[in-house]
This record gives structure tokens, sequence and C-alpha cells, in this order.
């Protein structure tokens, strides 16, 4: 689904497209003797064909299809897909084209000959699984799809998107799209703060540098560095080539302490279960500090505290973050006077990020996320507030709440490929 909102208009865009084939699609069913299921038939259970061409099922714990069987089992389908033509293009355009899976448990598939989404041994509850593929527009496409259960619940759904495609074609099944309205708001970044993120990326420190390379588990690291202009970054790392430091392995617990100025941390961490709390600004006149952050894995819990900028300088605290993992606890608070910017990519499953922007100074956030997150910003201080968020998948829970005496402006955008809800969505500005 996309939702994208407009400030004093309403405009609530929602676009869910069951796979709609060119012709019947295929289907077999094989036992599954082992985890993960063969991709080819082991012991054929049936065979037939689906006259609807709409992957929508959720059997429970029942018979899946007409197989005999509710557990250890496979299904595949081929058939044919057909690219609509999008409302603002032509015939033989390429558009890109999101395809979701929603499993219980494991899913393929193929477009043209193309492997587009793998998760082929995932054993988990109903799971949406995404990817895209760049495709032309009104031209006629090869689909193949496989879906396995081992055990529990089974549940098989192909939702796709293709981007300002016009409902009700025939490649929309009008029974399934949903579409609404709703009160919307916009807002993007000013090209003043675009200036002051290219000259936080590319700010050089002539103070201390500590460089860390460290690979292990149940680690403990404690560094602190008075002054300004310090760095932690990788090892190998000069002025004019910077490289992140990297944490390898689990349940490891790192503080990084920086106190004054012009300072940056750029870290990756890689593992489960590791801790790591960073903290830039203990004096009272610190400012242009920055974290960049790329945490790999699940489990982990990263804290990011960044206080004091009286204005000395000219870009504020910047904070940035790429995550890709499950179950991982993010809380990240940029403090006191100044700017601040924040920027947050998140993947994996069942994230919890908390960003607090708080006192004076503009605020701007920016966050993309994917499946089952719960995300919650609060902008709260005098100054301009700004936020950007983009949700793809399901299930996805955002609590935004903007709290100025001046500019406050959002946008948010949410493409979602379940037809049984997607966010929980909840803005307040006061």
């Amino acid at each position: 689904m996309i939702l994208t909102l407009f400030r004093n208009s309403l405009l609530f865009l929602l676009l869910l497209l069951p796979i709609q084939a060119l012709a019947d699609v295929n289907y077999e069913t094989w036992y599954c003797p082992s985890w993960p299921c063969p991709t080819s038939s082991n012991t054929l259970l049936s065979s037939g064909t689906l006259s609807d061409s709409t992957m929508n099922y959720d059997w429970g714990g029942g018979v899946v299809l007409d197989s005999g069987r509710s557990d250890y089992v496979v299904v595949h389908l081929d058939g044919y897909i057909t690219v609509p033509i999008p409302s603002n293009g032509s015939a033989g355009d390429s558009v890109t084209v999101t395809f979701y899976n929603q499993d219980d448990d494991g899913s393929l598939l193929k477009i043209d000959g193309t492997t587009v989404i793998d998760d082929w041994s995932g054993l988990h509850a109903p799971a949406t699984r995404t990817g895209t593929i760049t495709l032309q527009a009104g031209e006629t496409y090869t689909y193949e799809r496989w879906f396995s259960e081992w055990s529990g619940g089974a549940v098989l759904r192909q939702l796709w998107y293709v981007p300002n495609a016009t409902a009700g074609t025939v490649y929309v099944n009008a029974s399934t799209d949903i579409s609404t309205t709703a009160p919307s708001y916009t807002s993007s970044i000013s090209s003043a703060q675009t200036t002051q993120i290219t000259t936080s990326r590319a700010v050089t420190h002539d103070g201390s540098g500590i460089y860390i390379n460290q690979v292990g588990n149940d680690n403990e690291l404690d560094i602190v560095q008075d002054g300004s202009d310090n760095l932690i970054a990788g090892v190998g790392s000069t002025t004019n080539n910077i490289v992140n430091a990297d944490i390898i392995g689990n349940n490891n617990d790192t503080t990084l302490t920086q106190r004054g100025n012009n300072n940056a941390i750029l870290f990756d961490v890689t593992g489960d279960s590791n801790t790591t709390t960073v903290t830039q600004g203990d004096a009272a006149t610190a400012d242009d500090n920055r974290v960049e952050f790329d945490v790999n894995g699940d489990s982990n819990v990263l804290s990011i505290t960044q206080k004091h900028n009286n204005g000395i300088g000219n870009n504020g605290h910047f904070f940035a973050l790429d995550l890709d993992g499950d179950s991982n606890n993010i809380l990240a608070s940029q403090l006191n006077d100044g700017d601040k910017k924040a920027f947050l990519s998140v993947q994996g499953d069942d994230n919890d990020i908390d960003l607090y922007q708080q006192g004076s100074g503009s605020h701007y956030v920016e966050i993309a996320v994917g499946s089952d997150q719960t995300v919650g910003i609060t902008q709260d201080g005098t100054g301009n507030h700004n936020a950007s968020v983009s949700m793809t998948g399901h299930s996805a829970t955002l609590d935004l709440t903007q709290d100025s005496s001046t500019s406050q402006t959002y946008s948010i955008s949410q493409h979602c490929g379940n037809s049984n809800g997607c966010a929980t969505t909840t803005v307040t500005q006061n």
C-alpha cells in the first residue's frame, strides 16, 4: 500500500495488487521429508490448476490445497504475469516492480527465471519478504513460486506493487483492492539542511584517533576521549580515507564517550546480543558531533546520546544508522541547544526504535523502515521540526510527536503488501 500525505489536501492512495496471471496457474504439491524442503518433486501428492489465479490462502492447521497434508508439504506454482502500464507511462517503459511473499513457512519466487525472493529455509509465523525487479510495462513474464509448510499454521499470499498502476484494470482484483482518504501533510529536507549534512560527512579530524578492529565474543571495551576533533574509526583510517571501526562477534559490551567539539564515531557492529553505548558532548559547550553506525545482527542494544550544542559551530549534531537484523533495540537522543539531524534505515523484523530530538534549534529526521518495526519519534523544543518517514512491508507501528511553537511538518509514505492491515500510525502536533 502507498500512503502519501500532503498538507491541506486529501490524497491517500492505496494499491494492493494480488498476482493476476495471464492464464490459469498450474500447481503441484509434494511431500517434504526434511527441512528445508526439496525444490523438486520428492513424492507427488496432487496437481491441478488454480482458476482464479489470486494467491491469498490461509489454511491454518488444515489441509494445504488438495495435498491431503497439513504439514510437511510443498506447493509449486507456475504461470504468467503481465505487468500493468502505469497511468503516467506507456507500454515498454521500464518499471520497478516490488513483490511480496507472505508465507508460513518458506517461500521462493522467480520472475522470468530471476530469483526475486528467497526465504526457502524460513521457519516462522506468517512473515512478509520483499524483492524488486525491473520489468517492462505491458510485457508478459513467467511466474514461478514455491511454498513450504513444516508444521503449525500454513499461509501463502502473493502481492505485488507497480508504481502509478491504475486500479480497476484487468490486473487488479477489485474485491481485494483498498482505497480511502485521510488528512495529510508534506515536508522535505531544506537546502540549508542538505548543506549541513554534506558538511557533517566531510569533516576532517586533526585530534586524537582511536582505530578499532575487534573480533571475538564476550569482550568489554570502554573508551573515553577528551577535547575536540577526535575520531573513533576503523583500522587503517586516515584523515581523508575514513573507514568504520569493527566489532565482530556476540555478547560484546562497548562504551564510547567523547567530550568536546567536532568529534566523530564511525562504527560497525556485526553479531548478536551486543550492547553499545555512545555519549558525545559531556561539556556544556560541545557541538558539531557526528555518529554513523551500521548494525548487522539480532538482539543488539544501541544507545546514542548527543548533547549540548551552544551554536559555536554551523553543523549541529548528526546521527546516521543502517540497521539490518531482528529484535534489536535502538535508543537515540539528541538533546539541548543547536540543530539536530538523524537518518535511520531499519530492515529486519521486530526492531524497536526510539528517537528523541529535544531542545532548541532545527530538528530533522529521515527514517526508512521495513516490516514489523516499532518506531517512536519525538521532536520537542523551539525551532523548526521536520520528519520524513518511509515504511514498507506490514505491521509497523509509528508514533510521531512534534511539539514546537514554530514550523511542524512531516511526510509519511507507506507501501504495504498486507491485505489484512498495515501500519498503525499516530501523529501528534502540539
